[in-house]
Order: C-alpha cells, then structure tokens, then sequence
C-alpha cells in the first residue's frame, strides 16, 4: 500500500505515528480522580481506572477496559502498520482492515463509563469524581486512529477494485422500495421505528441512585449531555451528542433517502460505503453496554436502581442491528440481481 499511495503514503505513518503516542501519554498521564469521604482522594491513569474498577469489584469492566481501552489500540495500530508496509493479498488484506474498523469505536467504552461516573458522581457531598488530561489524550488517539484506519480501508478496496476491473452497471434505476421481493417497504418501515426508539431513548431514564447518604436522582441521555455542557466538559459533550444523537439521525435519513428514491446502482453503492462508515461512528451500542455493565456492577461504587429507560436504550440498540442486517440483506439481493440481469443482457 505504501508503494500504490506513492508521496502521498507518508501521512498515514505519521498519523499512526501521532495516535501511537497519544495512546502512550493516555496510559501515563492522569486520567480520573475519585474522591470519596472518609477515603483518601486518588488520582488515577487509565491503567490505574482498571484497578480501580477491580477494587470496587467492577470485574467485567476492568477485562473489558483492559481489552478494548488498553491493549487493543495498540494491537490496531501496529495491524495498521503491518497492513500499510508488507505486502498483502489485497482482498485478505481489505476483509481484514474491516474487521479491525468495526472493532474501533469498542474502544470509547471506557470514556462512556467515565461518562456515567461523572454524571453519577455529580454535585455528590460524599464523592465526586474528576476527570484529567488522560482522557484528552486517549479519546484523540482513539479517533485519530479510527479515522486513520478508514482511510487505510478506502485505500485497501481502491486497490482490490483497480485489480479486479472496474465493474459497469446498467444505467438504470433501482427503486429499492419496490424491488425487493415485496419486502423492501419494510426498510423505511424500520428506519421510522428506529427513528422513533432513538428519539425516546435519548430522553428515557435509565438510572436512579439510591445509595444512602447520596442524593437521589434519575439520569438520561438527554439528563447527561445537559451536565456535559454545564460543566464544560466539550470534547465529551461532542462524542455524547455527535456519536448518539447527530450521526445515528442522519444515518437513518440518509437510509430512507436511499430506499424511497430511484438511484442507478453506482449510487446505491457509494451510498452503501457512506453508511458503512457512519455506522462505525454511531455508538448508542457502545453507550449501552457501559451503561449495563454500571448498572449491573457499578453498585459497589455507586447504588443505582435501573429504569424503565434503560429497556428502552436496548430496544433502540436491537432495532438498529436489524435495520441494518435487513438493509444490507436486501442491498446485497438487489446489486446480485442487477449484476447478474446485466450479464444475461450482455
């Protein structure tokens, strides 16, 4: 790949470059302060967070920190690495490539965790918690390598497709809508449900505190990003809003969009590539499950009582997955059938 990109190829080592010692300074540098009453305060690096989370009996969380957090960032960047400079067979080197994409945005689940804490822990008399400079390094290093990684994808099949030809496509237009079998109503019927899910999972209460001595109170999506920006805290307030609420909604317009209007098949597969890519950046699964994983070991640090709003969240989660696997499903149907209808023309 290094050799295909020519001059231009050498950004993408100093972008890997870049994300590697911003993911060094994470792992150094602090990263989240406890402070609890009758406990001394503690500052914590990211390592320092998994052993506080095994401290506090956090098991799943700590393994999960330390898979996705810790240790998978840097098995990426140095797939990253391997996957720019040896050679590859391109179309094992492009299914590779994309499974470690898919696996990027895993790693925000211990910002959403930290998320949680500080809304948690927010405005409490017997503890709070702080964020520092740690985490600003870490959610840089892991967007940076997330978009590094995409544009070493976009290269990657670039290079398949020049070696296996281009592909022409009949000029005419596909109506997603009613070219499916009959089903393909059930896509837009999706994204309006999917739609409907998200809107009411970001306002939908999923915790309450209830540990003694703790103020009570109830916390959602929408709860949590008013807090973000009445603290300040903006880079978090943008991964909450951009990457639960922005991105997930424009998705699904761009989906209802691509399935109600006739597009030649060229179009559906570029639109199909932009969808890939959003879809890495949308991340209420991720959001999900380090919410679940707070709610379910989180009460050794802080009691919480889940809400209705946290079956909502995963109602919303469960109806993006089958958008998507239906989505695809039927684009893939479609795009074998006009390939194959243009081969018995031809």
């Amino acid at each position: 790949m290094r050799s295909w990109a020519h001059k231009k190829g050498w950004v993408i080592p100093i972008l890997l470059c870049v994300s590697l010692t911003a993911n060094i300074l994470a792992l150094i540098l602090p990263f989240l302060e406890i402070d609890e009453v009758f406990h001394a305060k503690v500052i914590y690096s990211l390592p320092h967070s998994v052993h506080l989370m095994w401290e506090h009996k956090l098991y799943i969380i700590s393994f999960l920190i330390l898979g996705f957090s810790i240790i998978f960032p840097f098995v990426k960047i140095s797939a990253l690495f391997a996957a720019w400079f040896l050679p590859w067979k391109s179309t094992t080197r492009a299914t590779f490539l994309h499974w470690i994409e898919l696996l990027g945005k895993w790693s925000f689940m211990d910002i959403f965790v930290v998320i949680l804490l500080l809304a948690l822990t927010n405005k409490q008399t017997m503890i709070t918690s702080k964020i520092h400079i740690g985490v600003y390094f870490f959610v840089g290093a892991i967007t940076l390598s997330m978009i590094t990684s995409q544009i070493i994808l976009g290269i990657a099949r670039k290079i398949v497709a020049e070696e296996e030809g281009e592909h022409t496509y009949c000029p005419k237009r596909h109506w997603m809508l009613f070219e499916q079998l009959y089903i393909g109503w059930t896509v837009p019927l999706l994204v309006i449900v999917s739609a409907a899910a998200l809107i009411d999972s970001i306002h939908a209460t999923f915790l309450r505190i209830s540990q003694f001595l703790l103020i009570s109170r109830s916390y959602s999506i929408y709860d949590t990003i008013e807090l973000l920006q009445a603290n300040k805290h903006w880079v978090l307030f943008i991964i909450v809003v951009g990457s639960m609420v922005f991105i997930p909604l424009i998705r699904l317009a761009l989906l209802f969009v691509i399935w109600i209007i006739p597009m030649k098949v060229k179009r559906h597969i570029q639109g199909k590539m932009i969808l890939e890519a959003m879809s890495r950046w949308s991340m209420l699964d991720v959001f999900g499950i380090a919410l679940f994983l707070v709610a379910s070991e989180g009460k050794d640090l802080v009691k919480t009582e889940i809400q209705p709003g946290l079956y909502t969240v995963v109602i919303a989660i469960g109806l993006s997955y089958l958008l998507g696997f239906v989505a695809v499903t039927l684009h893939s149907v479609m795009i074998k059938f006009a390939t194959s209808h243009q081969d018995e023309v031809l």
